[in-house]
């Protein structure tokens, strides 16, 4: 059972809310809590590398939710709710309809995040406190606020940052083709290349991303390593997790021919061997920082189908 309550942080209010549920699953038979993640947000919004978390997710059309760019168009329904036509025109339809229609799919990830390795790689690769924070952006595509650097390509702005409606507003291929203020092989034009002129199409590989940090937050300006476990747990949420988490992970995180960089690896969560740098366009020279070390690993995921609230009444009445 993975136990999040996003709203309430601490320890004992995830108590209480794990409480009230527990005599929910506890009275249905053949159902047994046999492992529990507890997940929450830290009071910053922030997860554990220090970056404002949650910052980007798509409009789905007909929802009526916006999505945080008002440059995107909406996505089809299909795309992320079974029964609906998704971009390509087809629709995805499990058997029985009852079941499969207006359900979805998700994948869960635990991710550890080794926060000492990055701060001190952070450190290793600065000639000062400012240039850590760039290079902390220039690796990321915003800094730490949740300012991009398309929008502050120079300083943080905490404003923007702060600014749900603007801070995610941007395109990539009319200012920014070559990445000079975005880095191509940063991790958010990586995970959303937006307009950018990349191999295949965008908006087939659009998924809604959520996250809650799990273990105590390092606090700052600590170097050594205090043995806590702590990282990310993720849930990617698509009708195709194929072509979108799938994609993803192996095309866009792990590779980077999409774009032109070979086989280089996302800097924040790419399966990364120690061998290769992070390039950093730059006039007249372009910056390259040493070997990533791996920052963020695997510790465990999950594929899960979601059912839809009348496919679980419809479950609940099935008979012997």
């Amino acid at each position: 059972m993975w136990s999040s309550r996003r709203s309430h942080p601490t320890p004992p209010h995830l108590e209480a809310a794990i409480d009230r549920a527990r005599p929910a699953y506890e009275r249905l038979s053949g159902v047994t809590a046999i492992w529990r993640q507890d997940c929450y947000a830290l009071p910053t919004e922030k997860e554990h590398f220090g970056y404002l978390d949650g910052v980007s997710h798509p409009a789905v059309e007909g929802s009526g939710i916006p999505g945080s760019n008002t440059l995107e168009a909406p996505l089809k329904g299909g795309e992320f709710v079974l029964g609906y036509p998704d971009e390509l025109g087809g629709v995805q339809m499990p058997q029985p309809t009852v079941l499969g229609r207006n359900g979805s799919y998700a994948v869960f990830r635990k991710l550890h995040q080794d926060v000492v390795a990055f701060r001190r790689y952070l450190r290793d690769n600065s000639a000062g406190p400012e240039d850590e924070e760039l290079i902390a952006a220039k690796i990321m595509g915003r800094w730490r606020s949740g300012a991009p650097l398309a929008l502050a390509p120079q300083h943080d702005d905490p404003a923007l940052g702060a600014d749900p409606h603007r801070r995610n507003t941007f395109l990539y291929e009319q200012n920014d083709p070559m990445g000079f203020a975005t880095p191509g092989g940063c991790h958010i034009r990586r995970a959303n290349p937006r307009d950018a002129s990349v191999a295949g199409e965008v908006r087939l590989h659009r998924m809604i991303r959520r996250g809650a940090v799990y273990g105590p937050p390092l606090p700052d300006g600590v170097l050594e390593d205090d043995g806590a476990d702590r990282g990310l747990m993720f849930a990617f949420i698509g009708a195709h997790l194929g072509r979108q988490f799938e994609f993803v992970q192996s095309e866009w995180m792990n590779d980077g021919v999409f774009f032109g960089a070979g086989n280089t690896k996302d800097p924040v969560v790419g399966a990364a061997d120690g061998e290769a740098g992070h390039t950093i366009p730059r006039r007249p020279v372009r910056r390259r920082l040493a070997p990533l070390p791996r920052f963020a690993v695997t510790r465990g995921g999950e594929y899960c189908f979601l059912p839809s609230l009348s496919a679980l009444r419809w479950l609940g009445d099935l008979h012997d």
